[in-house]
């Protein structure tokens, strides 16, 4: 929603002109005169609306996501450090991956926020219907979804975002036009099986991706 701000005074009324107490008739005709080269010199330019720049849903917090039914932003923290820590003792296979439902807020604007909140929770919907209960599923940022792949290393992981792309896009259809789906992904280097890593290069590729739609 745009919103326009009027120019009021201090105490909440218009502001009056001073007017010298000896102005007479003819100067008042002389400012007749004058009047519209004075106002086209003394009006404010015109206001541009104010561009909204947040998602218009609520951003998630805490341990669980009552919104979209995901996990929250702390758990997906605590799940992290767990996991870097089990990574690196067993050198097992991870692949983290984000998710970012872009043209959401202008989804927002155009057709509302009721509308941009339900296309969330079918993207959030569709999302944990195509991991497995090994794997989790949080939002950590207003519009972006973090997945962790357990026991899932690159290639497989691939093989895995290409099925729940296709299953996002069909069902985001109706929004096609104005939401996409971007998706970025990593796996911790096998030099150093560091998870910070793997989460870095998949922002990193998620940023590639949105640049894209």
């Amino acid at each position: 929603m745009a919103i326009y701000p009027e120019w009021v005074t201090s105490d909440g009324g218009q502001a009056e002109h001073d007017t010298p107490a000896d102005h007479g008739a003819d100067s008042a005709a002389d400012a007749g005169e004058t009047a519209p080269e004075a106002v086209a010199d003394t009006a404010e330019p015109p206001v541009a609306p104010i561009a909204i720049v947040d998602a218009p849903v609520p951003p998630p917090s805490g341990w669980n996501d009552p919104l979209t039914g995901t996990d929250g932003p702390h758990y997906w923290d605590r799940l992290i450090i767990s996991e870097s820590a089990r990574v690196r003792r067993y050198k097992r296979p991870t692949t983290v991956v984000f998710v970012e439902i872009a043209g959401l807020t202008r989804l927002g604007q155009l057709w509302g926020a009721d509308v941009a909140e339900r296309t969330l929770i079918s993207a959030a919907r569709t999302l944990s219907q195509s991991i497995r209960t090994s794997d989790h599923i949080a939002r950590v940022e207003p519009i972006r979804f973090a997945i962790l792949l357990t026991e899932t290393a690159e290639i497989a992981a691939i093989n895995f975002i290409e099925r729940a792309r296709a299953s996002c896009e069909r069902d985001l259809r109706v929004a096609s036009e104005v939401v996409g789906v971007a998706f970025g992904w990593a796996s911790p280097p096998a030099t150093n099986w560091d998870l910070a890593d793997a989460v870095a290069l998949a922002q990193k590729r998620l940023e590639v991706e949105l640049k894209t739609l």
